[in-house]
């Protein structure tokens, strides 16, 4: 490869920033009372993916509505005031703690000064975006923003990226998927057509997608000759 292909997509939880709060997801289960185990005498959170997913492609804004949706989706009894002040507080964490990798930024800015034409897939819920992309200006770095709650799907769903590859208006092959999950990111890229690229800044990931390139840094994008990035 001597060149990326004209679009590089990015995710964004754990690949351009991350928040120091645990899973926000895992808080609205417990705020619910749901899928809760007992393990040493202490209530624990069980992750149901029918919950994260319902979260991630349930396109309303409104938090009291949205957790009402919740509760009545997975048959909890209706929130009550102190659940929506809980949720309240889950919703303000998640940003307030908000981090950007140090690499994040001056990919992007040198990306986009490159030519490249950028684009973000995120698996979200409808609150932390007016924070992010635009009090943060993250936004400014994308030409599109595809959120898995305005598409109704999910990564590694196949139509989340082929909703990417409408509105860029190209072909799978010119297009890189870069993100920090095997499967959601890289796998769920390659199965469209789309060439994937693998963020392992701590080089700990043992799961290897073979023909996915892998990186130790965003900046790694920005090199002059792109294949001497290592491939697995």
């Amino acid at each position: 490869m001597e060149r990326l292909p004209k679009v590089v997509l990015f995710d964004l939880w754990r690949t351009l920033g991350y928040s120091l709060d645990r899973d926000p997801i895992l808080d609205v289960q417990e705020i619910l009372g749901h899928s809760l185990v007992l393990v040493d005498g202490q209530v624990e959170v069980c992750e149901d993916p029918d919950f994260m997913r319902s979260c991630l492609t349930t396109n309303l804004s409104n938090p009291v509505g949205f957790l009402d949706h919740l509760a009545s989706t997975f048959g909890r009894p209706l929130s009550s005031e102190a659940s929506h002040q809980s949720f309240a507080r889950v919703l303000e964490r998640e940003t307030a703690d908000f981090v950007f990798y140090e690499d994040t930024l001056p990919a992007l800015q040198a990306l986009k000064e490159q030519g490249y034409r950028l684009g973000l897939i995120s698996n979200l819920w409808p609150f932390p975006v007016r924070v992010l992309f635009d009090e943060l200006g993250l936004g400014a770095y994308f030409e599109h923003m595809i959120y898995s709650f305005e598409v109704g799907h999910a990564k590694p769903e196949p139509e989340i990226f082929e909703k990417a590859l409408e509105l860029f208006g190209v072909a799978p092959e010119d297009v890189l998927m870069v993100g920090d999950n095997p499967v959601n990111d890289v796998q769920g890229a390659m199965a469209v057509g789309m060439q994937a690229a693998l963020i392992d800044r701590s080089g700990e990931q043992n799961v290897i997608v073979p023909g996915a390139m892998v990186l130790r840094s965003l900046l790694d994008l920005c090199k002059s000759d792109p294949a001497s990035i290592q491939a697995a």
